[in-house]
């Protein structure tokens, strides 16, 4: 697919997100409201828990069981202390290794690479975006990433951020516009992957 396609491509399946059955005007609504509501942990460098726990409620909406085990993670015993999620994620933000950021976060009981970069792609959005199955298997069927299990695994996050960097300098879009277009894109029949 050439540079032009794939970026007329994207740009289509982001317009679709997150309902691609629903208007457009609905669709734009939606993501503007998204935008505002994770723009506000743009540039920090900490989180507190409540912050961490409407990042988990946005991750997970739709999937009350993975919502609940992410959520223990950040119980008021695992928060503080040396060890702890608030510790974690300072670290994870400070540090400019984008492998080590993320192995960091999933240090956090229960989160695993999904749940850790949304607090990454939430705080650093020009650096991160958010890892997810769906987002990778379009990425595998436009032959940017090798074939693989369907899950998202630690060890398919550098070479999917690279991917996702990759797409969004060569269309002029953001990483949340790519992560968007290739959650769409998922569901397109006209994707090998």
């Amino acid at each position: 697919m050439s540079a032009t396609d794939i970026c007329g491509r994207l740009r289509d399946w982001c317009e679709l997100y997150p309902n691609p059955l629903a208007l457009t005007e609905e669709n734009a609504a939606a993501r503007a409201d998204e935008d505002e509501r994770l723009g506000r942990f743009a540039g920090l460098d900490a989180l507190d828990r409540e912050q961490v726990i409407e990042l988990i409620s946005w991750k997970f909406q739709s999937m009350a069981h993975r919502k609940a085990l992410a959520l223990r993670g950040v119980s008021l015993e695992r928060w503080g202390g040396q060890a702890g999620a608030a510790v974690l994620i300072r670290r994870a933000l400070a540090d400019s290794d984008d492998d080590k950021a993320l192995a960091t976060v999933c240090g956090i009981y229960r989160f695993g690479p999904a749940m850790s970069s949304v607090v990454l792609a939430a705080c650093r959005p020009g650096r991160f975006t958010v890892a997810d199955s769906r987002a990778l298997k379009a990425l595998r069927g436009l032959g940017r990433m090798p074939a693989g299990p369907p899950g998202f695994r630690q060890a398919d996050w550098l070479p999917y951020l690279r991917a996702c960097r990759s797409l969004a300098r060569l269309c002029g879009m953001s990483l949340r516009e790519v992560d968007r277009a290739l959650w769409v894109a998922a569901n397109d029949s006209e994707l090998a992957g």
